[in-house]
């Protein structure tokens, strides 16, 4: 499947406007609604289905749902990440219905005819079905809902986000996995296939594009993307950036951002799932933003800011009077009083932890004057730290995850990494106030540890039958270069300045984990892993400051100096991307109520 197969142009669709803000040309009129004596029709603008699909196109859509068909595991695969209790967003009922539909239509293929005629039948239909907007009213219930893009009204936007999630799930399965040494006995064979499915990914999303049809499957699909973009190309990808505005525009034309603008005709369920899709647009947003140090695309101040409820996704699905039982059981912070880690738990405080880390990205990235940084900086660690302690513990990896065992670590890391992304934002105001003010020393210096001190962890107790490396390459560069980095620096300014020091290091602690983490970065990544190169320049920089901070050698003052100008632009923490790796700076020696301000 080449890419260049999508370049051709269509026919062009009507397109509807999608959310329309307070600023449109249309808001007076909407706004005073009820002032007319006659109904606005909103109806004008409709989608047309596709009365051509140029050849080309044709050709890759043949080819898309071919590799699906000649795909026997898709299935298991969203079903193993599925079962790994990973913060997978899209709600299992849509995935259950998106496979049966698929399974439905291929076993519906008459083998004996012209396959070929059967399969370009079938990419008509699936893009005359994806040019139809999606329509929802409040009485809809999640059968009906489902059956509107699987069976005969399959999208491309379903396609899609099964091949994602199978996508991602084939990243972080082992190459020793029975199911897929069946179908890829050879690790040429797996790499391919890793990168034929990245590809049909991309695939769905031009024929999406091309439909315009804005709803809550194509943010599924286009978050998904995003999340394999990263783990295939690396997180510094332009291949995930470009997706990531994609997604943050879909999230603003659909209105996903206001919770208001979904109310009228919008089932309860949906509205739930909408808010899903929206938390986990935003936490994408947020995290990429941070590695590459960019602006984020979603601004909080724009948002409504609404988390998804904590409940069970099998309540929601259901409705009655379990589901209005299980609302009202809620406590005033809105999680559930059941002792229950449900998907949505995680989501949820994810969700608000980004709200935090856009308001430290506001301060750390932006243009803002000094004069109440302090002040600003703090109570943004004081909110996120009140959040923290108002979570369950069940989802507290500082409550119950420091002493699981090995057994049941693997069900504690997504409370392991959303710990860990707390700790990061208050990395980042700790670093701030000590570029900035030159306070704060020890402050980062202990976060900056236990930071190091998961990562570590993670990497040793990872298990056995989920190759956690691909993700784990990421955690390493994300979280734990930057602490990394914080310790060596200070401990090599301690080694070559004579004393008394501000903050007193525990040396043999820190060398000894700074040590296992550069073991760690030499064995993590692979060749064939997006962020394999950024890994082994990272090793590569701090072996060789951590070999100067042990066997310390002399060295002339302006030298010093050189060396250690060059290591804050190294230590650039907010801007991964600015890391001078090419140079060798020794040379010389070898639901809750979130404020907007």
């Amino acid at each position: 499947m080449e890419s260049t197969r999508l370049g051709a142009n269509l026919e062009l669709t009507p397109e509807l406007p999608g959310y329309l803000g307070a600023t449109s040309y249309s808001a007076i009129l909407t706004e005073h609604r009820s002032d007319l004596p006659f109904e606005i029709d909103n109806s004008t603008m409709t989608g047309a289905p596709v009365r051509a699909v140029d050849p080309d196109r044709l050709r890759a859509g043949v080819e898309l749902l071919k590799l699906i068909y000649d795909l026997p595991i898709y299935d298991v695969l969203v079903r193993k990440l599925y079962s790994k209790k990973a913060m997978v967003v899209v709600p299992m009922v849509i995935v259950d219905a998106i496979i049966e539909s698929l399974r439905s239509t291929f076993d519906d293929l008459d083998i004996g005819s012209d396959i070929e005629a059967q399969f370009q039948a079938l990419v008509y239909q699936i893009s005359q079905n994806t040019s139809r907007p999606l329509t929802t009213h409040r009485s809809m219930s999640v059968h009906e809902y489902c059956a509107s893009f699987a069976g005969r009204n399959l999208r491309w936007e379903s396609l899609g986000i099964v091949l994602s999630i199978s996508g991602i799930s084939l990243m972080s399965t082992s190459d020793n996995d029975p199911d897929l040494v069946q179908v890829a006995p050879s690790s040429e064979a797996r790499e391919r296939l890793r990168a034929q499915i990245v590809e049909a990914s991309s695939i769905c999303l031009n024929f999406c594009d091309q439909a315009s049809s804005i709803n809550e499957l194509l943010g599924f699909t286009q978050y998904n993307d995003v999340m394999l973009k990263t783990q295939h190309f690396g997180d510094t990808s332009y291949q995930a950036w470009r997706r990531l505005g994609d997604l943050s525009a879909t999230v603003y034309a659909a209105g996903f951002h206001q919770e208001n603008s979904q109310v009228d005709d919008c089932p309860f369920f949906l509205r739930q799932w909408r808010r899903l899709c929206f938390a986990a647009a935003f936490y994408a947003d947020k995290a990429i933003a941070t590695f590459v140090g960019r602006p984020p695309f979603i601004n909080y101040r724009y948002c409504s800011l609404t988390p998804p409820m904590d409940i069970q996704e099998d309540l929601l699905v259901a409705g009655g009077e379990d589901l209005t039982s299980a609302i009202s059981s809620l406590n005033m912070d809105g999680w559930n009083t059941q002792r229950q880690n449900y998907r949505s738990s995680m989501i949820r405080l994810r969700f608000i932890f980004s709200v935090y880390r856009d308001q430290a990205l506001e301060i750390a990235l932006g243009t803002c004057d000094d004069w109440d940084l302090v002040q600003k900086s703090n109570q943004i660690i004081e909110k996120a730290r009140a959040t923290l302690e108002a979570a369950p513990a069940f989802i507290r990896y500082d409550v119950h995850g420091q002493n699981e065992d090995a057994e049941s670590y693997a069900s504690a890391f997504p409370s392991l990494h959303l710990y860990l992304d707390y700790l990061y934002t208050i990395f980042l105001l700790q670093r701030v106030l000590v570029k900035r003010t030159s306070t704060g020393q020890e402050a980062l210096i202990h976060t900056s540890r236990e930071a190091l001190s998961i990562v570590i962890r993670i990497g040793s107790e990872c298990e056995s039958s989920m190759d956690l490396n691909r993700h784990y390459s990421w955690l390493i560069l994300y979280y734990g270069v930057p602490s990394a980095s914080v310790l060596t620096l200070e401990l090599l300014h301690q080694t070559q300045e004579i004393g008394p020091h501000s903050v007193i290091l525990p040396r043999a602690e820190i060398i000894r984990n700074l040590s296992v983490f550069l073991s760690c970065l030499s064995w993590v990544p692979r060749p064939t892993y997006g962020n394999y190169q950024t890994c082994k320049e990272a090793e590569k920089k701090l072996s060789h400051i951590l070999d100067q901070i042990i066997d310390p050698q002399p060295i002339q003052r302006d030298v010093f100096n050189d060396v250690t100008s060059g290591l804050d632009s190294f230590l650039d923490w907010y801007n991964p991307s600015n890391w001078d790796f090419s140079t060798d700076f020794l040379s010389s020696t070898d639901g809750f109520g979130l404020a907007k301000n």
